[in-house]
C-alpha cells in the first residue's frame, strides 16, 4: 500500500498521528511539493472518487480535509524555516521587486478538495517568492468574484480542479473569467491527471486556458514562466 493510500486509510479512521507519521518520515528525504504532488493529492483523489460512488461518510471526509489543512499551515512555518537560506539566495540573484511583483490568485474549480489544493499551490506560490492568494470554496457569487479580480488587478488566475469531476466546473469559471477579462493569464491545474493535456485543453474551446498543468511542481514551473517569459 502506497503512501497515498495508508494516509487516506488513516485519516478514514480518524488517526491523525499515524497519518503524521506519514508525512513526517516522508519530509525527511523528499520536498513538500512532491509530498502534495505524490502523497497527499493521491489521498485526496482517494477520497473524492470514494465521494462519487457515494461511498464515503461526511463527518471522516470532513475529518479528513480538516486534517489535510492543518498540514499546510504547518508546512508553511516548516519550510519556511527549512528553505530559509535558499530562499534569500534566489532573492538575491533575482532581486524583491521582480520576485513579488506578479499577483496570483488560486481559485477553487467547484468543491472542499479543489479548495485545499488551492490552498497547497498558493503557499508554494509564496514560498517561491510570489504574491498568492486562495479563496475558500465558499468565496462569492460569480459577480463578486469578477469584481474581486478586478479589484485587485490579479495577473495570472490559477483554478484548481481535482478528478474525477474536473472539467465541467473548470469550464465553466474559465469561461466566464476569460470573457470578462480575455487577456489575463489563466492556467488551470487538474491535479494528477494522466491524459493529453493539449487535447484536453482543446476542451475549453473559444475560451482556452494559457496552460492546462497536472501537478503542482511544474504549476510553479509554468506560472514563472507566464509572468517572466524572458526568463532562462
Amino acid at each position: 500500500m502506497g503512501e497515498e493510500a495508508q494516509i487516506y486509510q488513516h485519516l478514514l479512521a480518524m488517526n491523525q498521528p499515524e497519518a503524521h507519521a506519514i508525512v513526517d518520515q516522508f519530509l525527511k528525504e523528499k520536498s513538500l511539493v512532491e509530498l502534495y504532488d505524490k502523497v497527499l493529492i493521491p489521498a485526496l483523489s482517494l477520497a473524492e472518487q470514494d465521494r462519487h460512488k457515494g461511498a464515503s461518510d461526511t463527518s471522516r471526509e470532513e475529518f479528513l480535509f480538516l486534517s489535510i489543512n492543518e498540514m499546510i499551515t504547518e508546512f508553511s512555518e516548516y519550510q519556511l524555516a527549512h528553505d530559509l537560506s535558499q530562499a534569500e539566495n534566489a532573492a538575491a540573484d533575482s532581486g524583491p521587486e521582480e520576485r513579488l511583483s506578479a499577483r496570483i490568485l488560486c481559485l477553487p474549480a467547484n468543491d472542499r478538495a479543489d479548495e485545499v489544493t488551492a490552498a497547497m499551490l498558493a503557499q508554494l506560490l509564496e514560498q517561491a517568492g510570489h504574491a498568492a492568494l486562495s479563496l475558500p470554496i465558499a468565496h462569492a457569487s460569480p459577480a463578486e468574484l469578477l469584481a474581486l479580480i478586478e479589484r485587485r488587478q490579479v495577473d495570472v488566475i490559477c483554478i484548481s480542479a481535482l478528478p474525477p469531476y474536473a472539467f465541467p466546473p473548470a469550464r465553466t469559471m474559465c469561461k466566464l473569467i476569460r470573457e470578462r477579462f480575455p487577456k489575463l493569464k489563466l492556467v488551470i491545474g487538474v491535479w494528477g491527471f494522466s491524459g493529453d493535456s493539449e487535447k484536453t485543453k482543446a476542451r475549453f474551446e473559444r475560451t482556452q486556458p494559457d496552460r492546462l498543468l497536472t501537478s503542482l511542481a511544474q504549476a510553479v514551473e509554468q506560472i514563472q514562466e507566464l509572468i517572466r517569459p524572458t526568463a532562462s
